[in-house]
Parts: structure tokens; sequence; C-alpha cells
């Protein structure tokens, strides 16, 4: 346990609150609390002790003998955790205590002057620290988050990976909120060790640089991934090429004067270096395009080397100019790209969107160089090696456009405007997967998040202007649009995952949590038996775009993926189909007609249902159903995935028929049957999904009245086009209609990487009958911002429910294909016209007969509406 959190009676039996005076010296006559870090072992810390560092700012030595450092706790009660100081701290120099030690080694610190032991610990967030002279009279105190006790207003509160500091360590003006800043730890003892935790190792072996004398940014990286003065106090000089005074980088990148133009090549070391200012007013920030010199510690932090506690100076005399190095793309791996770190770069080739996942959280783009996106490799290759070393090589040549902010736009800064979604405060056009971008303005190569990035030369929200950007890209939603319009054939039959389209809400199912906005109003219902919409305002949301997109489809039959069994969530068997109903209510009232039926379900259901199911829709007018539908059960479904449906169609006119199936197949998140990832590219339950396969196939062979009938396997099959379950279907006779006719175009987007989850095969007899498909590109490629979970979670609303861009997570496939239909009986020609004679006896009784049944086939088609 840490020390922290003892004896909890103590500080509540504390019933009256005592702040000491603020008498800490501003002349710079005593000791001074110079850092604390509080996060000592906690989870995301960077050493496994907390530490008190203290620093004389006089020209003499002071006895520490007999003084005490004091906790306080966040209510800003004094606690029992005080410990009494030996030892001297030298003329201009620090003393370390170590203090408590958390559940996790993260780190040493240098050799302490003090160890405190378990006696001293602090509150992560929220504490206080009192160091007090052998008579008991306050020399310093430092508050920080939110505690009362402080001089002045508290200090900014830490993360895990950051201590609270005082920049500059000399200066005390009795105001913690302005005397210190937040940044990467950097505990310093009394013989001048210091550590930025961690193995930040590594480098060239140069020597440490004298006091003031200037040390070349190149000096300061080195030819390796980290610096090799790390922990070392230096000074530099540069031009400043990008500035972030908030957003929370907190910081500007310094490059060395007349440097860039050229190209950098591996083992090259950079000129650029990131300073890092901390929660420093913006006036402590100089200007781009200025000259300064800079004393701080190098470092690395999140291995990106760094200045951090840096003093800011204008340079004597104005440097000479940086220029971008002007690129076509980045080159890919790390060693190509570590002697461009921090440093201006126009680039001038092609890059491709591969990733706008994260646009919404973190304001970021995944480019990849070239004018196609990122291929998932198990679409392209085959599982195993093929497909790692296409992953490795998509990994070496990706790079993050970034927005020079590192806050969460749907958590911690959701009154800002998304980036690049939003200009000038307002909704701006879609950038999508696939998506071309143009560099407008130079950039700087950054690396964080296990990922190397180009940052904007200053921060970038939803305010700037599209001039301030530092892309240009084109609109593709109307290409996309026109996409579904032109599909050949006389019949189609296409597939849909809808995302969990439940009519059943998670405000009506007891104890379901939900997901809300940025005004607290639930949206999505979050890990509930209901998957979809916890609102009718959300599910009215929710439907209006799935509605646009199915009728904007226009396909005679109509797999759905996702749609509500109400019978698995209730147990109700009569109410298997209430919301696919409701669904097809939706369709109809939208296109003004009864332009859609329901196939419904069959007898025969499947055993222990998921409380999603698979579904079929069809336009009664052109096609009507052949018998019963059929569900496919057994073993390899039970309990992992849904039970394919099968359905025989024929023209209304007569004619052949034919067979859909639409399936889901397990997915790869959680692992199934103890079918864990193998590490080929497959993901989780590669095995599953393959026997499901293999069932799906068994299944058809055992339809002996469907022997010879052309037949369509649709729908989310959860496995990529190169994957075992594909290629088993592929085996047994079935073709990918998207490779043969769509041009093998992606239905989904994960991980910065597009591929085919969703698929349409067709058995030879169907093969012949194919004419044309396309895979319709409305959903994979945008971002989920537009989504109606998404909706109102960011100060602007980009949710527009007349298009049915993000209806889903999933594109449709559209399938075109021909059918013998019965021709027209043609009319009996007279050549005298004579008037035929009035029907009499039995050939009356015959027309009669045959005008009965027209009116009884008509109702039938009618009433199938209102099933």
């Amino acid at each position: 346990m840490r020390a922290a959190a003892i004896s909890v009676a103590l500080g509540a039996a504390s019933a009256l609150l005592v702040v000491p005076a603020a008498v800490a010296a501003p002349d710079g006559s005593d000791v001074v609390i110079s850092e604390v870090y509080s996060a000592g072992g906690n989870g995301g810390s960077v050493f496994a002790n907390d530490f008190v560092e203290l620093y004389n700012p006089t020209d003499d030595v002071i006895d520490l003998a007999d003084h005490t450092l004091t906790r306080y706790s966040a209510s800003g009660n004094p606690q029992n955790d005080v410990v009494t100081l030996t030892g001297a701290i030298p003329a201009g120099g620090h003393y370390l205590v170590q203090t408590a030690a958390g559940n996790n080694d993260t780190g040493a610190l240098p050799t302490p002057d003090f160890d405190a032991g378990d006696d001293l610990g602090f509150g992560a967030r929220t504490a206080a620290a009192e160091l007090k002279d052998d008579a008991g009279t306050t020399i310093d105190l430092l508050g920080w988050g939110a505690i009362d006790v402080a001089e002045g207003a508290a200090a900014a509160s830490p993360n895990a990976d950051q201590s609270v500091q005082r920049i500059p360590v000399e200066v005390d003006t009795d105001d913690n909120a302005a005397d210190f800043i937040v940044d990467a730890p950097t505990p310093t003892n009394s013989a001048d060790e210091s550590a930025t935790g961690g193995d930040a190792g590594g480098g060239d072996d140069v020597p440490a640089s004298e006091p003031g004398e200037v040390t070349p940014i190149a000096e300061i990286q080195g030819t390796g991934d980290a610096t090799p003065l790390n922990g070392q106090t230096v000074t530099t000089e540069g031009v400043v090429t990008g500035v972030y005074p908030d957003g929370g980088k907190n910081g500007f990148y310094l490059q060395t004067a007349g440097t860039g133009g050229d190209a950098q090549n591996v083992g090259d070391a950079s000129h650029g270096v990131f300073v890092h200012l901390g929660h420093r007013g913006a006036e402590a920030y100089p200007e781009i395009g200025e000259s300064v010199v800079v004393t701080g510690t190098a470092g690395e932090y999140y291995d990106v080397t760094q200045l951090s506690g840096a003093a800011v100076t204008p340079a004597d005399a104005e440097l000479d100019p940086v220029t971008p190095i002007t690129i076509d793309v980045l080159p890919a791996g790390d060693d190509a790209r570590e002697p461009y770190e921090g440093m201006l770069v126009q680039p001038t080739g092609d890059y491709t969107v591969t990733d706008n996942y994260a646009l919404n959280t973190h304001g970021e783009l995944g480019l990849t160089p070239g004018t196609e996106a990122f291929s998932t490799p198990t679409d392209v290759v085959l599982p195993g090696t093929a497909a790692n070393d296409l992953q490795a090589s998509n990994d070496a040549r990706l790079v993050t456009l970034d927005d020079g902010r590192t806050p969460n736009y749907m958590h911690d800064a959701t009154d800002v405007p998304l980036p690049y979604l939003a200009v000038d405060g307002a909704p701006h056009q879609s950038i999508r997967t696939g998506d071309h971008v143009d560099f407008q303005h130079p950039v700087v190569v950054d690396y964080g998040f296990d990922s190397w990035r180009f940052q904007p030369t200053t921060p970038i929200t939803g305010d700037n202007s599209a001039a301030e950007l530092p892309i240009t890209w084109a609109d593709s939603r109307a290409e996309a649009l026109a996409e579904i319009d032109a599909v050949d054939g006389e019949f189609t039959v296409g597939s849909f995952n809808v995302l969990n389209y439940f009519t059943s809400l998670g405000v009506d199912e007891p104890g379901c949590d939900y997901y809300t906005d940025v005004d607290g109003n639930p949206v999505g219902a979050n890990w509930c038996d209901v998957r979809g919409a916890y609102s009718e305002e959300a599910f009215a949301d929710q439907q209006a775009k799935i509605v646009q997109a199915i009728n904007m489809m226009d396909v005679d039959v109509l797999g759905l993926e996702e749609i509500e069994n109400t019978y698995g969530l209730t147990g109700d068997v009569d109410a298997r189909d209430d919301a696919l109903a409701a669904l097809v209510d939706a369709l109809n009232a939208d296109a003004g007609q009864q332009r859609w039926a329901y196939v419904e379900s069959p007898a025969d259901l499947g055993t222990d249902e998921d409380v999603i199911r698979v579904a079929f829709i069809y336009n009664p007018a052109t096609v009507e159903t052949v018998g019963e539908s059929r569900i496919f059960d057994g073993d390899a479904y039970t309990g992992t995935a849904r039970q394919p449906l099968a359905q025989e169609f024929q023209p209304v006119e007569g004619g052949d028929s034919f067979v859909a199936v639409t399936n889901h197949f397990k997915s790869k998140g959680s692992v199934s049957r103890g079918d864990s990832d193998q590490n080929d590219g497959q993901g989780n339950n590669p095995n599953v999904r393959n026997a499901q396969s293999q069932a799906l196939l068994d299944h058809l062979d055992a339809q002996e009245d469907w022997v010879d009938a052309p037949v369509f396997v649709l729908g989310d099959l959860n496995a990529y086009a190169r994957e075992d379950a594909i290629r088993t279907l592929e085996a047994n006779g079935f073709t990918n209609i998207n490779t043969e006719y769509a041009g093998h175009e992606p239905t989904y987007q994960f991980d910065g990487q597009l591929g085919s989850l969703d698929h349409a095969f067709g058995n030879e007899a169907a093969m012949e009958l194919v004419q044309d498909a396309v895979v319709w590109n409305i959903n994979a490629d945008e971002s989920i911002a537009y989504e109606y979970s998404r909706r109102n979670y960011n100060t602007v609303d980009f949710f527009e429910a007349d298009n049915p861009f993000r209806s889903s997570d999933h594109d449709p496939i559209k399938v075109g294909f021909n059918l013998t239909v019965d021709a027209p009986t043609p009319p009996v020609e007279d050549e005298d016209e004579t008037p035929a004679p009035a029907p009499t006896g039995s050939s009356l009784m015959s027309s009669v007969a045959a005008i009965f049944a027209s009116i009884g086939a008509a109702l039938e088609r009618f009433f199938s509406f209102f099933r």
C-alpha cells in the first residue's frame, strides 16, 4: 500500500483546515521546492517512486538538518506523512528526496540524497508538499490539482508521465500556478545526476556541453534513435518552425539556421528538435520564423527527442532562415525517417487517405503514399508470411497527418470544432478514405503514439479557414452516389449490414447503460441486450439513414445483416419479424408506395438464436417468393454466429427462379471455441468461420430441389477475400462476384486499412446470369463523425439525415443479373375481324374460373405487403 493511502481516519478527524502562510523567499534567499513527481509506480508512470526535488538558488551551501517535508491530502489536510531531512544542499544545486514506491517497477531515480521510503507519498493528481526549516517555519509550499493548500493558485494536475516542476528553477513568485508547469519529470540529485525515466539511452557517445556553450541541434539529436545527451542541460539556437501554445503539445519546433532544402539520408542527424514549455502563457512562446536561444534538459519523451524545462531568449542577431525540405513522400521505415525528426518538409507527391477513424476523436488522418489506400493484407494475399510481410510494408509507409493538438474531441474538447471536417466553425466537405490530398503548406515531421506524423506548423481546429489547413482535397461523395445507378441486369440482388437496427430501445431495457452526447443526452445503448439506439431520437436518426440507403439501392432482393431478432431478445417467437416489418413500413413510407415486402420467418427456427439475425426484403412488383424460407441450423452456428437464411425467388410474371442465402459469420472479435488469433493476418476465429463456410455448403447440397438452381451466397462473412473461409467457398464452385465484376472494391475499414468482409458469391449456374456488380462506397470510407451514434458529440453537428453516408459501418453490394421470364400470351389474331362468340357452357365456366384465379393471385400479392 502506498503511504498516500494510509490513515483515512486521521484525515477525516481533522476538523480544522490549516493553510500555511506563503512565506517562501521570492528574493531567492532560501531553498525552494523545484519539482514533485507523484505517480511513481502507477500505470503509465516513468519512475517507480515518487520524489521531491529541492533547489538552492543561493551562492552558499544550506544545511537541511532537521528540515521537514509534509504531505497534504487532496482535501487539504496535513497528514502524518512527515520526514526529517539530513545533509546539505550545495550552492546552485539540487537535493533529491526519494519517496514511496508504487506497484510497477517503471524506472529508477538517480541516487537520492535522502530516501524517505514509504514514510512519504503523494496523491497522483491532487496533493501538496510543504518544506519547513529546523524551527518549524514554512520555507516553501507547493499544491497541485484541485486543492486549496497552495501559494496563490495551485499548479496544474499532472498525468502519470509528468511531474510538477518550477520553470525557471530560480524564480519564486509565491504563486504555484505561475511558477510551475507539468512536464516530463527530470529528477536531479546533489551530484547533478539526472534521469528522464525508462530506458532512454543509446545514440552516440558525446561529451557534456560546457555551460552556456551552444550545442548544435544535430549533436542533441545524434544519429541514433535517442539523444546521446540524455539528461544533460544544453544550450542551442535556431529558427522556430512550428508553435503550439494551446491544445496540449505546449511547445515549439526549433531548427538549425540555414538548414533544409536538401533531402536527409539514412544515418544523418536531424537539425530539428521539439522544445517543451509546458503550461506557460502564450506570451512565453516565440513566433514562427523567430531566431531564439534555448537552454533546457535533453531527453526522450515517448521516443521523441526534446528539450524540457527550457529557458527561451531571443538570439543576439537574426539567423539565416530555414527552408522546407522538398520531398515527394516521406521515405519508409524508422531508419529513413529518423533523420527528418523535427524538421520542416514540403511533401509534393501523391498521398491518399487510408484512415479517418480517429478524425472525430484526435483530429488525425492516416495517409499512404501513392493513389490507393492500404489494403488489409488478407484481402489481397494469402494469410501467413505474405500477409505479415504486406502488413509490415504498410506500417513502414504509413504517416499520420495530425492537428497539432492532443485532446480528445469526444471527451476533452467537445467545445472545439473538429479539424478538417469543419471549417470556419461549420461543417465542411467529407474527407473519405481513398481521397487524394495535396499539401498546400509545409509540415513538421514528428513521432508520437507509435506512428510517424506530419504536424501542421500551428494547431488546427474546425475554426480554421480552408486556406489555413495543411492539405486540400476534392469532395468525392457525388462520384460515390452515382455508382449505384449504373448496374446492368434485368434483376438485382444485394447485401447490406445495417449496423444493429433495433426497434427495441435501450431506454426500455432495465439496467441498460448508454453513451451520451455533449449535452449528456443518451444516444447509443452500452453493453445491453439491445445493441442499437438508446432513445427514440437516436433511433429516428439511425432509421432515416438506413431507409435512405436501401431505397436508393433499388434492388429486387436485399439480404440484411444485424436486424434485431426480437425472438432472440425476448423469447417471443411470434415477434421474430417485428423489427423487420417496422423497417419495411418505414421504407414504404419513404418511397410513397408499397415498394418492399419482407420474407417471413419459417416454421423451423434456429437453435439458441442470437439477438441479431439475417433477413430478406424484396420488391413484390418484380419478384415473389417460392415456398417457405429456410434457416440453415447446426452446431457450426449455434452460440457463435447467426444461422444463414435461404429463400427461392422468381419473377412475378413467371419464369426461371433463383436462390439467395444471406449470412453473418462469426466476427474477428471475441474468441469462440478456443479459436484465437494465429498471427497469420486472419484475426480470431478463422477455423470457426471456415467451418461455417463448409456447413453452408453442406446445407445447400442437402436441398434436393435446388441442386440445379442459380444460387447467390450473400452477406457479412467477417472474412477477407483471401482468408480460409472464402477460399473454401471458391474451392467448392462459388465465384467472388466482387472480384469478377466490381473491381474487388473494399467494404470495410479497420485499423487504417480497407478490405472486403461483405461478399456476393454465385455458383456456376448463377454466374451464367450475372451481368454486373458494384460495391456502393457510402459507409466504410466515411468518418464515424457522421454516424447516428456520434451525433452531437462535438460543438458542430455533423449528422445529415438526408443522405445515405455512414448509414452503417459496412458498404452494401449490388449484383445485376438476367433471368428467363415467361413471355406474355400473345393476343389471338382474327383476320375477318368477326366478333368472338360469347362463351357458353364449359367455356364460360373456364373463363369465370380464370377471372377469379387472377383476382385471387392479385389479392395474394396485395396482402403480402402487410405480412
